[in-house]
């Protein structure tokens, strides 16, 4: 079975959801030391509409791996191969990751004198649950999908038009889920981090898989084209993007109007317009992807696929970085304090690039660190 064809545009998303990721870190923040100031509202608005980043990685993960699985035969020389590149390049620099921001927040806490066993112990769970810092449940989380997706795509293997329908089960496990957790949590059955677990994202992993199953049908529709808009296409396409701007913007009032008015609704509206506006993230955030890859020479374009291609060590990387530059003095009014804020953004962007960057050009085993190099492009051979 040959190899199916590269998709470079995928790099282009990776970029633009690792920008949210940064977006939301950099201002994580503002929204409590904002409260009150003219800059709540836009700080909000920044942090709660890039709430679709982590879901975009998830639907991300579900599109590419069955786009690259789906027509193999799933044999158990497969599946070791599978998951010894997954071990090496996505366990391996977690477990170094995990032990370096506990080593910082010991540091930080100035810990240092805890005893060995207690330390050990605490490392373990950390490790178990993506808990060593904040950003790293979502390791967890595609490590669980990992561990799922033989069965997943056995399923669709077997019954390939299963695949139209995958969107509509992901749908119903989530939310099944999610009335489930509210009623055993409300009545005190349970208190789970529903954050960190895989059922949660289910409407995102298997609306990637749904994608890429009948990806070659539905290329016409997903990507932009001017004659696409000159037909049934566009109205479509037009109706995607307002529906998305739509569910993000009620998404961030409802936040506004909880903070500042004090209104209390039913979580599950917070739940809901949550889960619609990454669901139309992630067809948007592809259509985008395909439009700024355009004929692949501008200068955005190579920093985006770059950006896109370093993602990973970029995501594992940044919140050091942040720790870092937070602890620089800052002083001034609301001029000042938006510059910082975006400064923390752009260090915590471009220091990370560069750093992952660096690491995988000079430095051979840069995967212990930031997982899979990124491929370079092939060159044609001389007549």
């Amino acid at each position: 079975m040959g190899q199916k064809e590269r998709i470079p545009q995928l790099d282009i998303f990776r970029a633009l959801a690792i920008v949210a990721v940064l977006a939301i870190h950099a201002t994580s923040r503002t929204i409590a030391e904002t409260q009150g100031s003219s800059l709540f509202h836009p700080f909000l608005f920044i942090n709660k509409f890039s709430q679709f980043a982590v879901p975009s990685f998830v639907f991300l993960s579900g599109f590419v791996l069955f786009y690259n699985y789906i027509d193999r035969p799933l044999t158990g020389k497969t599946l070791a191969k599978f998951y010894s590149r997954r071990l090496l390049y996505i366990i391996v620099p977690y477990f170094v990751f995990s032990v370096l921001y506990f080593m910082l927040k010991m540091n930080a806490g100035n810990t240092w004198g805890m005893a060995f066993d207690e330390m050990a112990r605490k490392m373990a769970k950390y490790l178990l649950t993506g808990t060593a810092y904040t950003h790293l449940y979502y390791i967890i989380i595609i490590i669980q999908f990992y561990l799922l997706f033989p069965l997943l795509l056995w399923c669709l293997q077997k019954v390939r038009r299963l695949a139209a329908w995958a969107p509509v089960i992901g749908l119903a496990l989530q939310w099944g889920f999610v009335l489930l957790n509210k009623y055993m949590t409300n009545h005190g059955y349970w208190q789970l981090s529903k954050g960190s677990l895989a059922i949660t994202y289910f409407s995102y992993f298997l609306l990637g898989a749904a994608i890429a199953v009948y990806y070659g049908s539905l290329k016409a529709w997903l990507v932009p084209s001017r004659e696409g808009f000159r037909s049934a296409k566009g109205g479509v396409w037009l109706l995607l993007w307002l529906l998305w701007l739509a569910a993000g913007i009620v998404h961030v009032e409802l936040w506004f109007n909880s903070y500042v008015h004090k209104s209390v609704i039913n979580s599950l509206w917070y739940e809901g317009f949550s889960n619609l506006h990454a669901l139309l993230s992630a067809l948007v955030l592809l259509q985008l992807s395909f439009l700024l890859y355009g004929a692949g020479r501008s200068l955005l374009t190579r920093m985006l696929v770059s950006i896109g291609a370093c993602s990973f060590g970029i995501y594992l990387l940044h919140p050091a970085l942040l720790f870092y530059y937070r602890k620089l003095p800052f002083h001034g009014g609301s001029l000042a304090y938006t510059a910082a804020i975006f400064g923390g953004w752009l260090v915590a962007l471009l220091g990370s690039w560069l750093v992952v960057a660096l690491v995988f050009r000079y430095i051979k085993p840069g995967w212990v660190l930031f997982g899979s190099a990124p491929q370079q492009p092939k060159r044609k051979a001389k007549a």
